[in-house]
């Protein structure tokens, strides 16, 4: 690898900004899917949760063809700048942007049940399997080439996951106030029409976060010569993912971004159930969302200073424990006020905040430490995996959780649900991000990159550009 020349603009608050917009935009439309297509289509459509459930995780079979191809493609091709990852963002955000619309198509609620369940199958396929991937994936993996210096990209990983945390917090507010309306007896409804409209006015905005994020983003570090031929060589796709199956960085780093993303899918796709059907307060399930928000966005300003002094995975473990230890008080008390629930939650999303600002730091530190013991550059393929276990994870647990609200008798068109099945909700919902939470910090105890061997791989890294500079 080598780094562009003395005219390129040098890395500074430009290039942070820019790439927390393009999170921001992708989380606009993503969040979106991940926390409201599953009420739609229950509430609105009246499609089985188990139907629906089913739908999500079986699309994430097809991203394992998808996402891989993205990432090989990305991998092995540039445009004629000598860019791999920026062309991708701009042709594929309209597509992005319709296919979200798309899904929320409330003129078909009354029709048959096979043609409800036809265009979800059709739309949300489009929208998380292709057009998302091909948006998504180069953005991520960009990063890894915005910037070559390890500070930097820690800085850029914790801009990104503020702009997640924006994106998210702007839906979980926002949302819940403009889908719901009011029947005849004073009840919340989710209401079609509405549903539509705000998918539009969010996938403007995203298109025009997304562009930005395009237009701004410089690629300084590309591909010298020596790793031309080299990525050449080693197109087979095949041989490539199973070294990455025997990177036991690699490894940890795939389980313990399996169940982190599982967990934080889990509390957005059920928290409007929590506070609907458990709690019975649609209001507070907005505030709900600005407590994650401010418990994982006050992490910001300490996460990168402490992960320096103490590494990555050091104060990710001290995080994760955190979080564990809250929702553990959470299941076993059982809480039944709203407002004892929104203090654990922040401590929780605090907890996980910390290793959730620097985790695409980790991927990048992945992506070097491979490249050191391999000699390939797979940046766009570590990530389309690492993207596919995330999305699999945040589909299995979503389908599980929508089987299980037809297990527990969930009436997707009783306007209250029974006390049996309140409790049984109580249950999916907290139960779930606790095992994920546990299983995360189990992988994150075996990762092997800690501060010593970062800082080494550091080193080597620099050693190697020198070299080819010179």
């Amino acid at each position: 690898m080598k780094e562009s020349g003395t005219n390129v603009r040098k890395f500074g608050i430009r290039d942070k900004f820019s790439y927390m917009l393009g999170d921001v935009g992708c989380n606009l439309v993503l969040t979106l899917a991940n926390s409201y297509l599953l009420v739609f289509y229950t509430k609105v459509m009246g499609v089985s949760g188990a139907i629906v459930g089913t739908i999500f995780m079986l699309a994430r079979f097809v991203d394992a063809f998808t996402d891989v191809a993205v990432g090989r493609m990305v991998d092995l091709h540039s445009d004629k700048h000598g860019d791999r990852f920026r062309p991708w963002m701009v042709y594929g955000s309209v597509p992005l942007v319709i296919s979200s619309c798309m899904m929320y198509n409330y003129f078909l609620a009354d029709a048959a049940m096979g043609i409800k369940i036809a265009w979800l199958v059709v739309t949300y396929l489009l929208f998380g399997s292709i057009c998302y991937t091909a948006v998504n994936i180069p953005y991520g993996a960009m990063s890894n080439v915005i910037t070559a210096d390890s500070g930097e990209r820690a800085s850029l990983s914790t801009w990104r996951n503020v702009g997640a945390q924006v994106g998210g917090v702007v839906l979980g507010v926002l949302i819940p106030m403009l889908i719901y309306v009011k029947d005849e007896d004073g009840n919340s409804v989710a209401s079609g029409e509405r549903f539509f409209w705000a998918s539009i006015v969010l996938g403007i905005a995203a298109l025009i976060t997304i562009l930005i994020c395009w237009k701004w983003s410089v690629e300084r570090v590309r591909l010298a010569d020596k790793d031309k031929s080299e990525v050449k060589k080693s197109s087979n796709t095949k041989a490539v993912i199973l070294d990455c199956f025997k990177d036991k960085a690699l490894l940890s780093s795939f389980g313990f971004q399996i169940f982190m993303y599982a967990a934080i899918q889990i509390f957005f796709a059920f928290n409007q159930y929590m506070f609907l059907d458990y709690f019975q307060s649609t209001a507070l399930s907005g505030l709900a969302s600005v407590v994650m928000f401010f418990g994982m966005i006050l992490t910001a300003p300490i996460t990168v200073p402490l992960a320096k002094k103490f590494g990555k995975k050091e104060v990710s473990i001290v995080g994760l424990a955190i979080s564990v230890v809250s929702y553990i008080v959470i299941f076993v008390t059982r809480v039944t006020s709203p407002y004892v629930y929104l203090v654990l939650i922040f401590f929780a999303f605090f907890g996980i905040g910390i290793m959730s600002m620097v985790s695409y730091a980790m991927t990048n530190d992945c992506v070097d430490n491979h490249y050191l013991e391999t000699g390939d550059r797979v940046e766009g393929t570590v990530y389309a995996m690492a993207s596919f276990v995330r999305k699999m994870a945040g589909a299995v647990c979503t389908g599980i959780g929508g089987w299980a609200l037809t297990w527990i008798g969930y009436n997707e068109l009783a306007v209250t649900q029974t006390e049996e099945v309140r409790q049984a909700l109580f249950n999916i919902i907290v139960g779930l991000p606790l095992l994920c939470f546990a299983l995360t910090l189990i992988f994150m105890l075996f990762y092997p990159l800690n501060k010593k061997r970062v800082e080494e791989n550091e080193k080597k890294m620099e050693a190697l550009r020198s070299k080819e500079q010179a």
